[in-house]
């Protein structure tokens, strides 16, 4: 049976820059975590007694600092991450997030 594609809606960008976070969480996981566990770069603050999920809020709690400094001083130092890569880099963590809560909480209910 073959699967009925969806109609979507919203706007096309959207859905450009969800797959643009797939490629980019697809190469930054290569280099972060490997092929055993995709997330076993945020799962290391389990070592120093921090919940993964926990860990994870804490960067994305520093790409909203940066973003905030970006407001305020109108200009990035460092030109090797753009707004917009920041803008990226925190929807993905927030997606890995909810996956780490997800996996914290799943034998709860």
């Amino acid at each position: 049976m073959e699967k009925e594609k969806m109609t979507r809606f919203g706007h096309s960008k959207f859905y450009e820059l969800l797959d643009q976070m797939a490629e980019i969480h697809s190469a930054k996981n290569h280099d972060y975590a490997g092929t055993k566990d995709p997330l076993a770069n945020l799962k290391c603050a389990e070592r120093i007694d921090i919940e993964p999920w926990i860990g994870c809020w804490i960067r994305i709690q520093d790409k909203v600092s940066r973003v905030e400094t970006f407001i305020r001083q109108g200009e990035y130092k460092v030109k090797d991450e753009s707004v917009k890569d920041t803008l990226l880099d925190l929807a993905i963590y927030a997606l890995l997030d909810y996956i780490l809560y997800e996996e914290r909480t799943q034998n709860e209910d």
